[in-house]
């Protein structure tokens, strides 16, 4: 199974021009818990991403306020993300690799085309490959370890 068939396709996305409080609020109303940064919306290349934890341990605990632009407090190196085209187990293995939860899909040119999450992989895999579903259930359980940390 593709990435493509499981990805949550047209994510909200932020510039890093947005402040904190943009940011925030697009993750509040959207119930979501990570942001790809782009460049502009036109071109939508991926160039960073923000999350509630960026949000809460690099702008909030360090007293900055919800003023504060998105590119002063984003992840940008060493970013993971993941092709549309690739392969599910591709992605769970770069999610466990890395520690992560979520990771923004983008097409060959680097344009933000959607966003995966252990979530996504976990309702929508298909169930014939106990595998990837294996994989996923790990992969969820140390997420959640990490997250309680």
């Amino acid at each position: 199974m593709k990435v493509r068939n499981v990805m949550t396709t047209h994510p909200s996305v932020v510039a890093r021009s947005n402040t904190i409080a943009e940011a925030a609020c697009v993750m509040r109303d959207r119930r979501i818990r990570m942001l790809p940064v782009i460049d502009d919306l036109c071109l939508r290349n991926l160039v960073g991403v923000i999350t509630d934890n960026d949000i809460v341990t690099r702008c909030v605990v360090s007293g900055h306020g919800q003023g504060c632009r998105i590119g002063t407090h984003m992840t940008s190196e060493d970013l993971a993300s993941v092709f549309a085209d690739a392969d599910v187990s591709d992605v769970v293995a770069v999610m466990r690799k890395r520690s992560l939860s979520r990771l923004p899909v983008v097409d060959a040119a680097g344009r933000v085309v959607g966003v995966i999450t252990l979530s996504d992989l976990a309702s929508r895999v298909e169930r014939g490959d106990p595998h990837v579903i294996e994989q996923v259930e790990q992969s969820i359980s140390a997420a959640h370890l990490l997250a309680v940390r």
